[in-house]
């Protein structure tokens, strides 16, 4: 019977989204324009944001899905806005330079991230 209850309760969430992860005082569409601003684009093929085309690091299409953050953390919001600000605290030998973003930089490109869906 408790086989039979879980498989029922995968079926009724089959086809569901999962609702975006919410960043605390991130905003989205500030965050796009910070992606530009700290030019991310340059390594990092983002979608949505002008000349973010780069092909040196991960493309970031679909990020809102992924389960860890370079394979070194959880894809949770604050270990993302930490990465963002020190990848190196995170995993010393990260590629991704630090560049100085302010927390508040950090938290509204994880908001924008976070709006990008696989399709």
């Amino acid at each position: 019977m408790p086989a039979l209850l879980a498989l029922a309760a995968l079926g009724a969430c089959k086809g569901r989204e999962k609702p975006p992860r919410a960043v605390a005082g991130g905003n989205a569409e500030l965050g796009r324009q910070a992606i530009q601003k700290y030019g991310c684009g340059t390594c990092h093929t983002i979608p949505g944001v002008e000349g973010a085309a780069g092909k040196q690091a991960q493309i970031l299409l679909g990020f809102a899905d992924r389960g860890d953050i370079a394979g070194m953390t959880s894809n949770l919001p604050e270990n993302l806005v930490r990465w963002i600000q020190r990848p190196q605290d995170i995993y010393p030998r990260a590629k991704m330079p630090s560049l100085g973003v302010p927390e508040k930089d950090a938290r509204d490109i994880a908001a924008y991230l976070y709006t990008l869906k696989a399709e």
